[in-house]
């Protein structure tokens, strides 16, 4: 994976493949907008870009709670790499957390 650029990303460029909209956590969502409306600094989301797309990869309910307070960009790290490249990465991240597991139950046995 590349080094991330910092930079402002318009929302209405993102896209949200991996989040529905009602699977969003409604206080957490409500957290954000109050931190935004207090002016305090939120982490930044993370996109990836392949050229043509911003893939929100971190940072849904922010992202969500930006477009409640009317904002129109955010500061996002955008990172090189395609849709498919978040899934396997996703998948991967499955993988290594189920291993994980299966360790912990195997030690308290």
């Amino acid at each position: 994976m590349s080094t991330p650029l910092i930079k402002r990303v318009s929302i209405s460029n993102i896209r949200l493949d991996f989040q529905l909209p009602e699977v969003l956590d409604r206080e957490k969502v409500i957290e954000y907008v109050n931190k935004i409306k207090h002016r305090e600094t939120l982490p930044l989301i993370q996109v990836r870009f392949d050229g043509e797309n911003y893939f929100l990869q971190d940072g849904f309910h922010r992202v969500e709670a930006a477009k409640r307070c009317g904002l129109k960009t955010l500061k996002a790290e955008v990172t090189k790499g395609t849709i498919k490249d978040m899934e396997e990465e996703f998948q991967t991240s499955l993988k290594t957390a189920l291993v994980e597991l299966r360790k912990e139950q195997e030690i308290r046995k």
